[in-house]
């Protein structure tokens, strides 16, 4: 059985959990193939996961905001395709989707996995959403709250026949706990696409509180990622007087997140919003102490105080003293990363995520 996924081209959960699912399908059971969509070039790890394993890919980029002849590409690309199940990783691809469906040569079964967060849906986010939950076989949520909250605020076009939740999951042999700190620096860290949709600055600014008050410890922020906001966050950097202590390594290859992860002392996710954080998700794998901002997407998986310590957005003042309590209190740090390590060995299996999404694909 052919599945063709549409799934964002640069760095994101979308390949994440592509190339998660793909591993976890040990079996052969499905026949993958690949549409990488958006406003960045495709990454160069996807193009070598996708020949490695002899999946068949395509790439479209499009023009920021709504790009037609992009659609039309991608429109023309599932016509020749023809798969049993078209797989969006994200409502905003519906449209071209819906229409190649209906004009393709056999029947095709579409799965939506619904990835925005509400606050951060932009016109074509929220119209993709409402036609994949009037006309897709399957809309997919990433977890039960977000799956209330539509439902809630679009009750005439939702039906629970037409929904699911399914988590996002990881290979737990690729990503555990490898720690290899530098005994003299202390390192905090965080992975993500520089983006207005992360708060890297609050992270930033909260390193320099951090600097200023243990004058004599070596500090270090090491930062990974690319996007549009990564001149501007170095400009905040040398303003600061702290761009000798931060590390921007731009955006790395998935096979170089474990040492990235365990090379740290402290991981902090500073965001305004996330569907279902994969970068956190590998994280608590590692076993790593975490600090995150206080929002939807990431206190539904970090427990204030259980498995992590959670700041309010924006705060730069709690995060600063997130940070100091977990260096004065290091007993808590390793509790509170045992506890996360121990939630996604439990819960945030790529092998788990597969059998759910199996069950999905195989319903009549």
């Amino acid at each position: 059985m052919k599945a063709l996924h549409i799934l964002y081209s640069g760095l994101g959960g979308h390949g994440n959990v592509f190339s998660s699912m793909v591993e976890a399908d040990t079996e052969g059971i499905y026949q993958y193939e690949a549409l990488f969509f958006g406003i960045e070039d495709i990454r160069p790890e996807y193009i070598q996961m996708a020949e490695k394993k002899g999946i068949v890919w395509h790439f479209v980029k499009k023009k920021p905001g709504l790009d037609l002849g992009a659609y039309r590409k991608i429109a023309k690309i599932i016509k020749q395709s023809a798969p049993e199940i078209l797989f969006l990783h994200g409502g905003c691809y519906f449209l071209p989707a819906w229409y190649a469906a209906v004009v393709a040569p056999r029947k095709i079964k579409i799965i939506v996995r619904e990835t925005v967060p509400n606050n951060l849906k932009t016109m074509i986010d929220w119209v993709g959403l409402a036609l994949a939950l009037v006309i897709a076989k399957k809309t997919v949520f990433l977890n039960v709250e977000y799956r209330d909250i539509v439902k809630k605020n679009l009750p005439l076009l939702f039906s629970d026949k037409r929904t699911t939740v399914i988590g996002n999951g990881i290979d737990l042999n690729v990503f555990k706990p490898d720690h290899k700190t530098t005994p003299d620096t202390i390192k905090l860290g965080m992975q993500g696409r520089l983006s207005t949709t992360k708060d890297h600055a609050t992270l930033i600014k909260a390193f320099h509180e951090i600097v200023q008050q243990a004058p004599g410890k070596k500090m270090e922020l090491i930062i990974a990622g690319d996007g549009t906001e990564r001149a501007a966050l170095e400009k905040l950097a040398d303003d600061l007087l702290i761009r000798d202590k931060i590390s921007f390594l731009g955006m790395l290859p998935e096979k170089e997140l474990p040492e990235f992860i365990n090379s740290l002392d402290i991981y902090i996710h500073a965001t305004l919003g996330e569907m279902m954080s994969t970068a956190i998700m590998q994280v608590m794998a590692c076993k790593m102490p975490i600090i995150a901002s206080d929002v939807f997407g990431v206190n539904n998986m970090i427990k204030h105080e259980v498995n992590g310590l959670l700041v309010p957005l924006g705060d730069v003042q709690k995060m600063t003293a997130a940070v100091q309590y977990y260096l004065a209190h290091p007993e808590v740090a390793d509790a509170y990363a045992t506890t996360a390590y121990n939630t996604a060995v439990n819960n945030y299996s790529n092998k788990l995520m597969f059998k759910k999404y199996q069950a999905v694909f195989e319903e009549k």
